[in-house]
């Protein structure tokens, strides 16, 4: 049995952490797997299966994987408050050479895996790609590639250097490779599409456990994230705001929170919109209003490959999404719903296209809920990545 080392920052929610969580229980009993966090902690960390042996590292490579949210003593505040000091001042890689004094090696491994991508030169985000490279001895080594190369801030000189000295480079998605070889097209040989890996029972099981009933007589629309800048829900709402009388034929749930939720309550207040949109709240379960939904809408400025596709893929529910890297080769060419142009009027053309028609959102989740989604393909793509 291989023994595989992963590496990853913490296990806080966001879609990395859940996609780590889903490849866990989908390869676990087919490997000797150790997983290394940074940070021991997140809101996912006992969704690990029981099975896989988890660590933390011997240095201060620990500080990349806690977050403002961490309760931390006064002593970890102050250590990583340095460490991101360095980083916006001089770049990770100096803070990293700090991070990486005292750091053991680790020996023994058939195959070591960066689970996360690094961000911009002065972000305080990312690390594994270092840890992987600089601190694990094994026979080969896989970085994981979760982001659109070019938007996520990933593009720079010194992420292409370390991109060069892994043996393979796993895209969860076709865009996202093909955002990463737009810029450096002499790595093809070495990048693999693997997509994410879903639990399939697991969703319709939470969906079942918290079955939510929406608004009557209406198209009930949901989006599920993190209310940042870079989710677009505020162009949803001016959307919705624009589309006149029609928009009384629809209710918009927001299940979510984040920096922007103030802005999305002001313009909710501002365009009258109390009768068609509700902003949820973070919810541990989204599922039983994906379920319940018409429509799942993603008014994303950018995306990689969001596992709310398959989520709500799986529960039968279309999708409409703004274009992103990713999203017609995950929504269209997979039956699963509609793309539109990445703007607000994008976004309320594709609404009042099924606004108007609403007979052909019926028809593509009847369409929907014939189909088993499984996840042979990502698991068999992970397969050929470790063995190649």
């Amino acid at each position: 049995m291989k023994k595989i080392l992963i590496v990853n920052n913490n296990m806080h929610i966001g879609g990395v952490q859940k996609a780590l969580v889903n490849l866990l229980w989908n390869i676990r009993g087919q490997y000797d797997i150790t997983l290394l966090l940074f940070h021991r902690g997140g809101e996912l960390l006992g969704e690990i299966p029981p099975e896989i042996q988890v660590v933390t590292p011997t240095s201060a490579y620990r500080y990349l994987g806690m977050t403002r949210n961490d309760k931390l003593s006064g002593w970890n505040k102050l250590r990583r408050s340095f460490y991101a000091a360095i980083t916006r001042l001089f770049g990770r890689k100096y803070a990293i050479a700090l991070m990486a004094l005292g750091q053991k090696k680790l020996e023994g491994y058939d195959v070591a895996i960066s689970y996360l991508h690094n961000g911009a030169a002065k972000a305080f985000y990312g690390g594994c790609n270092d840890f992987v490279l600089r601190h694990v001895a094994a026979n080969k080594k896989i970085t994981f590639l979760h982001g659109d190369f070019q938007l996520c801030g990933a593009n720079t000189p010194e992420n292409g250097k370390q991109y060069a000295k892994f043996d393979r480079i796993a895209a969860c998605s076709q865009g996202c490779a093909d955002s990463l070889l737009q810029v450096h097209p002499e790595m093809a040989d070495r990048v693999e599409v693997v997509p994410n890996c879903h639990r399939f029972g697991d969703i319709a099981a939470k969906a079942d456990q918290a079955p939510t009933t929406l608004s009557e007589n209406k198209i009930n629309i949901v989006t599920v994230a993190r209310l940042g800048k870079e989710k677009g829900v505020e162009r949803a709402l001016t959307a919705i705001a624009g589309l006149g009388k029609l928009k009384e034929n629809l209710h918009f749930y927001v299940v979510g929170d984040g920096i922007q939720r103030p802005l999305l309550e002001q313009i909710v207040q501002q365009e009258h919109l109390e009768n068609q949109v509700t902003l949820c709240g973070m919810l541990q379960n989204p599922y039983g209003y994906i379920s319940a939904a018409d429509l799942l809408l993603i008014p994303s400025y950018s995306e990689a490959a969001p596992l709310v596709i398959g989520e709500a893929a799986s529960l039968g529910t279309p999708i409409l999404s703004t274009e992103t890297s990713s999203a017609r080769e995950m929504i269209e060419q997979k039956g699963f719903g509609w793309v539109c142009e990445n703007s607000p009027e994008g976004i309320q053309t594709g609404l009042l296209e099924l606004l108007n028609a609403p007979h052909i959102l019926r028809e593509k989740q009847a369409a929907m809920r014939q189909h088993d989604l499984d996840n042979t393909i990502a698991i068999s793509k992970f397969t050929q990545v470790v063995a190649q």
